[in-house]
């Protein structure tokens, strides 16, 4: 009895470790100085500012971690100035955004859509037609879901725009 006690703290020990801190919520003030950086960073793009409006979308992405929407606009703007690996981890980010978005309200699957866009343009297409199957037969009733199909993600991933951003 004396040795499984000390095995089982220092177990307890080594997963609470794994744990690591957690994110602090994200607070409504925060939500809306992150509205705000992105509003400016989206003029920022609109008038081919691309440095400007990467910072101010990286600002966003630190005050609201959790909004893939920041990551993805954070991603793009960072490929088009060429900082690839930049925005591979951006849209690694998106990813677990909207994963985690999912996994909060498993009955709203749209975010499950915006995580397969994620993995469309990180190149993981393999991926991305998986978690496509996936959701279409968790959610058979869902119009968005069922109108997404793996040909239209074929023919999305084929767009040169959609090249053009993608790693």
């Amino acid at each position: 009895m004396q040795r499984i006690t000390p095995l089982f703290l220092a177990l307890v020990f080594l997963l609470a470790a794994g744990c690591g801190p957690k994110q602090p919520a994200v607070t409504d003030l925060q939500r809306k100085q992150a509205a705000a950086l992105v509003s400016e960073a989206e003029f920022a793009v609109a008038l081919r500012d691309f440095a400007r409006a990467e910072g101010l979308f990286h600002e966003a992405t630190e005050l609201c971690p959790d909004n893939g929407s920041y990551w993805l606009q954070l991603g793009t703007t960072s490929k088009r100035l060429n900082k690839t690996a930049e925005a591979k981890k951006s849209y690694e980010q998106a990813a677990k955004a909207y994963a985690a978005a999912y996994k909060t309200n498993a009955a709203d699957p749209s975010p499950v859509l915006r995580q397969v866009y994620a993995y469309a343009l990180l190149g993981r297409t393999d991926d991305a037609h998986a978690l496509l199957r996936k959701v279409r037969k968790a959610h058979p009733k869902d119009e968005e879901i069922q109108g997404f199909d793996e040909a239209t993600l074929d023919r999305m991933m084929a767009d040169p725009g959609f090249k053009a951003m993608a790693i």
